[in-house]
């Protein structure tokens, strides 16, 4: 990584909530492996994610010399001055990252999730990177994050 870089392409600046229509019960809340909270689901059904989470928006990405090749973000939408897949890729980022650690919700409906998000912000390419996502997070989940989760928690579940 070069110098003055930080791992991610974004950080939240203030906790994020968005009206998702499930069931939650009670809710729950979910922490990383250093007992940071990052996830909330909340019984009305809002799913809150909190400040400081970081993510790279749409994946793939890679950095050659400074300069990052990779899946767009899209344009900023007219009304958050945000890219159009801000939102979208933040919500299923964060949910992906607790799949395992007993989220009430299956890899399908967090996949529509990112496509529902993605048409509140009229993402022109929404159902091309729906697709993907449906083709290629299942790879990266059972390959990558199910082996890495059997030999390092990388999160929690807890109550509210």
């Amino acid at each position: 990584m070069s110098t003055f870089a930080v791992k991610w392409i974004f950080v939240l600046d203030q906790d994020y909530a968005w009206p998702s229509g499930y069931d939650f019960g009670d809710g729950c809340a979910f922490e990383d492996e250093h007992g940071k909270r990052w996830l909330e689901l909340h019984p009305d059904g809002t799913i809150r994610v909190l400040k400081d989470y970081a993510w790279d928006g749409c994946s793939p990405k890679f950095v050659v010399w400074d300069i990052v090749f990779g899946t767009p973000d899209g344009i900023p939408n007219a009304n958050t001055r945000k890219p159009k897949t801000y939102f979208a890729s933040l919500i299923h980022d964060a949910l992906y990252q607790f799949l395992d650690a007993g989220l009430p919700l299956q890899r399908a409906q967090v996949d529509r999730i990112f496509l529902r998000i993605m048409t509140e912000h009229h993402f022109g390419p929404r159902r091309v990177y729906y697709r993907a996502v449906r083709i290629i997070g299942g790879f990266y989940h059972k390959l990558v994050m199910k082996p890495r989760r059997r030999s390092h928690s990388h999160g929690r579940k807890v109550p509210l």
